[in-house]
């Protein structure tokens, strides 16, 4: 399903990280309003760690709509701005010293408010089934959206030598990651950002050994290349996916 239905790309140009940040300002600008949309008139969310960071995005094979991203800042572990919003377990942050390491964040996805089980309820009926229905279908599809952004992370940190990955997300999220056997450690307390959320640390390079064992079609399917495109390499004029991403 990571390949079937998406595709995923690194943005190395401007055109695909402008993509990324709109794709961010719908969602924590327009959606769950985290950010004052003010403050970004060009409707583009970014901040001062972007031009550290590799920015990833996911589109759907279907409709040519961007779906989602997320972005990799890279920097010694005491640089990382999760330093700021949590305690982090200093012993674990010395003992990376001056080694490169990433923090994933700014993961995003806008997924269809309907599908094809719920256009089959009558509009003027939406029963509950139908309701929890589509809660479900848009929870997988944000779960295989949201591994494989992971997935193309970890094949580009691999690629230049970063092992270890910071992130603080909350503990709905962390429970699906570690049912589908990611290995995540939590390195602090649960911290008020946006929500309860912890801060975890991840190994690239050990952190899949349960998911071999748990989740063996998800393993291969994370184990087989590519990971992702460049989006450099897209043949589509980037203002006719711009606009769809918006349709």
């Amino acid at each position: 399903m990571l390949d079937t239905e998406y595709q995923y790309y690194l943005a190395d140009t401007d055109e695909g990280k402008s993509i990324h940040f709109q794709l961010r300002y719908h969602v924590y600008c327009l959606r769950e309003r985290f950010e004052d949309p003010k403050f970004f008139p060009d409707k583009e969310e970014r901040d001062q760690h972007d031009d550290s960071s590799a920015h990833f995005l996911v589109r759907s094979r279907t409709t040519g709509n961007w779906l989602g991203g997320m972005r990799l800042i890279v920097d010694q572990a005491r640089n990382l701005p999760v330093n700021n919003i949590a305690s982090i377990d200093t012993a674990n942050i010395a003992a990376l010293g001056t080694e490169k390491v990433a923090e994933a964040s700014r993961l995003c996805a806008i997924l269809p408010e309907k599908n094809r089980a719920q256009s089959n309820c009558s509009s003027g009926s939406r029963s509950l089934l139908c309701e929890s229905t589509s809660r479900r279908y848009r929870a997988l599809h944000a779960s295989v959206i949201t591994v494989g952004l992971i997935r193309a992370a970890r094949t580009y940190s691999l690629e230049h030598g970063i092992v270890n990955c910071y992130f603080l997300i909350n503990d709905p999220l962390a429970r699906i990651l570690r049912h589908l056997g990611m290995g995540i450690n939590p390195v602090g307390d649960l911290c008020q950002h946006r929500g309860w959320r912890r801060p975890y640390h991840h190994n690239f390079e050990t952190g899949y050994d349960q998911m071999e064992r748990q989740s063996p079609e998800l393993f291969e399917s994370f184990c087989t290349p590519p990971a992702y495109e460049r989006f450099s390499e897209i043949d589509q004029p980037v203002h006719e996916m711009a606009l769809a991403m918006n349709a």
